[in-house]
């Protein structure tokens, strides 16, 4: 099952999320985003910086509401962040209950359970360095690019597991529920989920949405404590050294260094310094998110930054210091905590220099020197890129500079070589430049009139308009009669960049066909007029001499009439 991946709908081809995977585990596939199950260790980064929020990442919210119709018995294990990630966390407790949670109880007793565990573990270990466990990321990164590492890995449950074990035992029918800000959680879980130890993981995040999509406003309600609280030490779990602060008697009296680091980048370059012998006899806390698990990457998108997360729930958890809680019975360490980690290494396919070489040949890299290196694309190094082009990751295309060369070359070939007159003026309309068809046109040289006024070689009133309404001219008949020239006049005034390009088209000859026809037209109406006044003069002559014909005609008849009428007499 594919539990992270992008909305290719929303994808704008912008590469962000390539920029800011530090295990590169995304390609692009017809300029969308894809993540590659493989490769990805399910940290969440591309999802924080994708600008379009595209993220398409795997809900149980449907299950859990399946089973809540069906009547089950609901039990949260709710992740100890929620003291910082909440404003007034203990109204989330009772929106939870509303909702129809029958328990809830705080991941922090599970920690406190691991944190016990690996007391133990530090005692009797025999390696020469330590990685906690309790972050899926963490063990995904060991297992996929450090396998080297992995007898180092603490194998022992996480905090999420341990707890869930623990309702299991005790509630064996129930639905059981992990609520917290993490997406990896979701991949940790799920062979979990198969095996019945937990049912469900949603986040922070899921659950805002959920009480958005119902109209139910947290702050109205009371505020209700879990049911069951973890103590102060798997508490403070979600904070950075939240693991090792918990056990650090232990640690002070053994060989290890304790080591806090958290973030991906400042991970890779411990794990690199563990492979390489460099760091020895440590024991390394290992977050994957910046400030630790109060920084995950699913929290409410409304909930205030790290920094006033970290202090809330500092704080809170601080409060709470010297109270004391229920918590399990000593059967429930009975139970089974151990944790099994293999080799997923991920091995790119092997190319040659041939290979390599041909794709940086593609955008323009024929020696070093044009290897610029400057990361636009996603990738460290040009020859980083060319190798995720081969592995079919990405593609050419995704070079900037090699794109913004492109895209100049057509345009200065366009400038160069256009039939139309290009001309670039500032908003002092001061000549910048003059392509060869204006050159031509004006019979000038570039040379010779950069930076003068526009106005010492054609009219700049339109010019003037553009700035005074500062809307671009399209479609402007213009007579330069100094040229020979009647113009096509189009003026786009680009405000940002406080320039002005006019771009005429030569329409002198279409002027004079045009010209010349109205003469044709006008010439022939001249002579349909004179054709049409001499037969008026030969119809008004014809008409005269008919006219007279039959005066005569008629005196004839009128003789011979009369000549008749005596005969008969």
């Amino acid at each position: 099952m594919k539990i992270l991946d992008f909305y290719p709908t929303n994808c704008k081809n912008c590469y962000k999320c390539v920029r800011y995977c530090s295990v590169k585990a995304i390609k692009m596939i017809d300029d969308q985003a894809q993540i590659v199950e493989e490769k990805c260790i399910a940290c969440g980064n591309c999802f924080l910086v994708c600008p379009q929020n595209a993220r398409n990442i795997h809900s149980d919210l449907k299950d859990v509401e399946k089973a809540l119709s069906e009547g089950k018995k609901l039990i949260i294990s709710i992740a100890p962040s929620y003291l910082g990630v909440y404003d007034e966390p203990y109204k989330l407790i009772s929106v939870l209950k509303y909702l129809g949670a029958s328990l809830i109880e705080e991941t922090a007793i599970g920690a406190e359970q691991v944190s016990k565990l690996y007391r133990d573990y530090i005692k009797s270990t025999e390696k020469e360095n330590a990685i906690t466990t309790c972050c899926p990321t963490v063990n995904m990164m060991v297992q996929s690019y450090y396998p080297d590492l992995l007898e180092y890995l603490i194998p022992i449950d996480s905090p999420m597991v341990a707890h869930c074990k623990m309702i299991r035992r005790k509630h064996r029918d129930s639905y059981i529920v992990f609520l917290g800000p993490c997406l990896s959680k979701k991949c940790e879980a799920y062979g979990y989920q198969l095996s019945g130890i937990i049912d469900a993981v949603i986040s922070f995040e899921e659950i805002d949405k959920l009480l958005e999509s119902k109209n139910i406003n947290m702050a109205k309600f009371e505020e209700t404590y879990p049911d069951l609280e973890g103590n102060y030490i798997g508490k403070k779990y979600p904070l950075e050294r939240g693991i090792l602060s918990g056990i650090s008697s232990i640690v002070e009296n053994s060989k290890f260094t304790p080591v806090t680091i958290s973030g991906i980048d400042d991970l890779k370059g411990a794990f690199e310094a563990l492979s390489q012998g460099e760091l020895k006899n440590v024991i390394i806390e290992a977050n994957s998110c910046e400030g630790g698990c109060i920084g995950g990457p699913a929290v409410p998108k409304k909930s205030k930054n790290i920094h006033v997360r970290k202090i809330r729930a500092q704080n809170k958890i601080h409060s709470l210091k010297n109270n004391n809680y229920k918590n399990y019975s000593p059967e429930e360490k009975e139970i089974e905590y151990v944790k099994s980690f293999r080799n997923k290494q991920y091995i790119h396919p092997p190319f040659s220099e041939e290979e390599i070489k041909n794709v940086l040949e593609q955008t323009g890299k024929y020696s070093q020197s044009d290897e610029l290196n400057c990361g636009a694309c996603g990738y460290d190094t040009c020859r980083d890129k060319a190798i995720s082009v081969l592995e079919g990751l990405s593609h050419p295309q995704m070079c900037m500079p090699y794109m913004r060369n492109e895209a100049e070359k057509i345009s200065n070939t366009y400038f160069e070589y256009s039939p139309s007159i290009i001309l670039i003026v500032n908003t002092d309309l001061k000549i910048l430049d003059l392509n060869p068809s204006g050159e031509k046109a004006f019979n000038t040289r570039v040379k010779d009139i950069k930076g003068k006024a526009l106005s010492t070689i054609m009219p700049d009133e339109n010019y003037k308009q553009v700035l005074k309404t500062g809307e671009s001219m399209v479609g402007h008949k213009l007579n330069l009669n100094k040229y020979g020239l009647i113009v096509y006049e189009r003026i786009i005034y680009l405000p940002q960049n406080k320039i002005l390009f006019g771009i005429l088209n030569d329409i002198t000859d279409d002027e004079l066909k045009k010209e010349q026809i109205i003469n044709f037209k006008l010439n022939t109406l001249e002579t349909a007029d004179n054709v049409i006044e001499k037969q008026m003069r030969v119809a008004q002559e014809i008409a005269g001499l008919l006219g007279e014909t039959t005066a005569e005609t008629k005196a004839a008849l009128l003789n011979l009439k009369k000549v008749v009428l005596e005969e008969n007499k």
